[in-house]
Order: C-alpha cells, then structure tokens, then sequence
C-alpha cells in the first residue's frame, strides 16, 4: 500500500448498511402479508431469546465505547492510517460497527413488540373464546 493515509481509506470504504423492515408476526395463525407465524406455547421463549440477543448486543456496544477511547500510535504514518481505518469501522457512521449494532438492536426491539402484542391478542381471543363458550354452556 502507498500513498497518503485518504487514498487507503478509499480502498476499504463498505457499502452502506441498509436496515430490513421487520416482517410481520402473527401468533397462532396465518399472517395475510406473509411473514411468519410463531406457535403461541413456544412464544414466550422465542421472546425470551430475542431479548437475551438484545441485551449482548448492548453489552457489546460499550465495548465499542471502550475501544472508541484509544489513542492512535504516535509517529509511523501506517500505523496511524490503520488505528484510523479500525477506528472509522467501530464507527457510527453506515457501515460501521456502532451503526450496524444499534440497526441490530431497534430492530430486535421491534420484532419483540410484535411479538409480545400479537402474543397479547392471541391470547386475549381465545380468553374470549373461552369465555363465550362457557356462556353458551357448550
């Protein structure tokens, strides 16, 4: 590699990340857009498990933080270029770690409330189900 620290910086340049729209999530029955559709006994591990996944991804955004704070080594124009070129990768910038980790995390935060409220109107329906019958006396 020769030339100026911005010159290497453009080779390494990543595509911007693009953000997925959470597909739709239904509990218990059939979704009309298609998405997925989650057993209603098994829900609340699905969730469970989401959000152990959100909660490592928290944990690994303040290492980001810890190694945002380290200082870039002194004198060798290489070394510098590289310290800059990892620091620009942990970055909250498209493409970088922070950015692509806080996409990760709304986007668990949303698939969860989804999945909690559609789990909520499973359940509420078939409460109400329940409860109807029993007044029907069947």
């Amino acid at each position: 590699m020769s030339g100026s620290g911005s010159e290497s910086g453009a080779q390494w340049e990543v595509p911007e990340y693009e953000v997925a729209e959470i597909p739709q999530v239904s509990i218990g029955g059939g979704t009309a857009s298609g998405g997925y559709t989650v057993d209603p006994e098994r829900a609340p591990r699905l969730i469970q498990a989401l959000e152990d996944a959100r909660a490592k991804l928290y944990e690994l955004q303040s290492l980001h933080r810890d190694l945002d704070y380290v200082s870039p080594p002194d004198g060798d124009p290489y070394s510098i270029a590289a310290a800059e070129a990892i620091r620009r990768r942990l970055g909250d910038e498209p493409g970088g770690y922070a950015y692509a980790n806080r996409a990760a995390t709304d986007q668990l935060t949303t698939l969860i409330e989804k999945l909690k409220a559609s789990l909520k109107a499973y359940q509420d329906t078939e409460k109400r189900n329940r409860d109807t019958i029993k007044r029907k006396g069947m």
